[in-house]
């Protein structure tokens, strides 16, 4: 159920809409291409039109939405070339920042990770795909900022979120990917980033990383085969 119905406290109504709707689009609930249109969302969130204005521009600074000539502003939808460009982007940039994440974090910031992790288990064991990736990204934002380096923590944000988001919105199911495999990989990068070994750290990351494009990449090739599929059949 989305979360449009609730309330949204007065004192950080901008943030709450934002994390609200990043959330209803990268679990899925927001389909690519479906208008964010103001005034509906004010009405459900029960506020004014400048905190949810706000929150739009935010989104799509965060790549996660964006706006079209004579529309309102949508949900975002990748091309290829985009979806291309982001994979190369986080191909060449999230295991460096692992890195400096594993040579920078304290011994108490890096046990701040363990209960992330369990959150992934958690949804693993239960097949929830959606939940499993919201988790997912929570943890990678988390180790990003640990790396103490704003800028390329925020060019991954912009890289990464819409993947994810594009990855979720695409009606998956839980068993295309062995999820309790993926937690493994992720207990090894973490278990890295706990002994500073950055270079382990970088590497795990390139594993993780290379199974979720192959993974992505599949599902946006379906639609193509598809229709090639469908093509070949009416000759």
């Amino acid at each position: 159920m989305r979360e449009m119905g609730l309330k949204i406290k007065a004192r950080t109504l901008r943030d709450e809409i934002i994390e609200a709707l990043q959330r209803a689009i990268i679990l899925g609930e927001r389909k690519p291409g479906e208008p964010l249109v103001e005034r509906e969302l004010a009405e459900q969130f029960g506020v004014s039109s400048i905190p949810v204005r706000e929150a739009l521009q935010e989104l799509e600074n965060r790549g996660l939405a964006t706006k079209r000539p004579n529309y309102s502003c949508c949900v975002i939808e990748l091309t290829r070339e985009e979806l291309d460009q982001m994979f190369e982007l986080r191909a060449l940039l999230e295991p460096q920042v692992m890195a400096w994440a594993a040579e920078r974090m304290t011994a108490e910031e890096a046990e701040e990770l363990q209960p992330m992790l369990k959150e992934l288990q958690r949804a693993a064991a239960r097949k929830d795909f959606a939940q499993y990736f919201f988790h997912d990204l929570r943890l990678h934002r988390r180790i990003w900022e640990l790396s103490r380096n704003r800028i390329a923590a925020q060019a991954l944000e912009r890289a990464v979120l819409p993947l994810f988001a594009f990855g979720l919105m695409r009606d998956h199911r839980a068993e295309e990917l062995d999820l309790m495999q993926e937690v493994e990989k992720h207990q090894r990068m973490i278990t890295a980033l706990g002994n500073g070994n950055g270079k382990q750290a970088a590497e795990a990351i390139g594993r993780i990383a290379a199974g979720f494009e192959s993974h992505v990449r599949v599902d946006a090739e379906r639609p193509t085969r598809l229709k090639a599929m469908k093509k070949s059949l009416r000759k």
